[in-house]
């Protein structure tokens, strides 16, 4: 990086330093509960150098204007899961469930959820382990699916596209950027902002068990945009905006991005998750929508 970007991101990263200060110490300090009675319910996931931050965005959601009624994070390392760092272990206390599982990847960040509960009776957000949520994240996702509870809520999401003849998607990194103006189902999620989720949808992934290790086992976003295609459950951007949230440094070290969207791997599980029906209704709906 030259002196110059140096510079001119430097207040950016400041701005994100004392966020995780503030967040650390929060942690400290706070014996207030992370939970509240009429939150949607929450997970995530970590692993690897990540867990050693990951209490700073469970923090920032802590601190939201609303809580989760129940928050769980999933680790399938058990050296991870037998010690907590002392940020995880002062968040405990206050309510949050730390549950040694399977890995099944990114899948592990809402997978685990759907085993674990019988019958889905609110709406389920998930988030990633590597961003500092504002505190409204949670508020404005409730506030979506409650207006809107046939919808998959989502902060970001790009636009799949079809070939010319209409018989394949697009490589990957030649979609466009999702449509903001309305629910679509041509939206493709991206989860790392966060989500959420109504009961019926739940119900949907549920029954569908573990189906997605066998076309897509590197890309959640992929697998449960596919349901929502299969069942047109629409999928909105909330507000309206596509949002990028800010990410902790040092979680950045650990990415599934190299190989899914650089290494082209996504385009391998996009041809092996949509289904010759799934492109047929992506057809249309360009279509209907003036794209071809």
């Amino acid at each position: 990086m030259g002196v110059t970007a140096f510079i001119r991101n430097l207040p950016y990263k400041l701005k994100i330093t004392m966020s995780m200060i503030k967040l650390n110490l929060f942690n400290r300090i706070s014996s207030k509960s992370m939970l509240s009675e009429h939150g949607p319910t929450l997970s995530m996931t970590t692993y690897g150098v990540r867990f050693q931050t990951a209490h700073l965005s469970l923090e920032a959601i802590a601190r939201g204007h609303i809580r989760p009624s129940r928050a769980v994070l999933f680790v399938d390392d058990r050296s991870l899961f037998d010690h907590p760092t002392k940020g995880l272990q002062r968040l405990l206390r206050r309510g949050l469930e730390i549950k040694l599982v399977e890995n099944f990847g990114p899948h592990t960040k809402y997978y685990p959820f759907l085993e674990l509960v019988e019958n889905f009776d609110r709406p389920h957000a998930t988030g990633d382990d590597d961003h500092i949520y504002p505190k409204w994240w949670l508020k404005k996702l409730s506030q979506s699916i409650e207006n809107s509870p046939d919808q998959l809520h989502a902060y970001r999401a790009h636009r799949i596209r079809l070939n010319e003849e209409g018989t394949e998607a697009l490589p990957y990194l030649e979609w466009a950027p999702g449509i903001t103006t309305h629910p679509s189902n041509l939206n493709f999620y991206t989860s790392s902002m966060g989500e959420i989720y109504g009961p019926n949808f739940l119900k949907i992934a549920k029954k569908r068990g573990r189906e997605f290790l066998e076309c897509c086992p590197k890309n959640d976003d992929l697998w449960l945009t596919s349901l929502a295609i299969e069942h047109e459950v629409p999928i909105a951007v909330v507000d309206g905006v596509n949002r990028t949230f800010p990410a902790i440094p040092a979680s950045q070290q650990l990415t599934l991005e190299t190989s899914n969207v650089f290494g082209g791997y996504n385009d391998v599980q996009i041809k092996a998750t949509f289904t010759e029906d799934i492109v047929k209704k992506l057809r249309e709906l360009e279509h209907s929508a003036g794209f071809r």
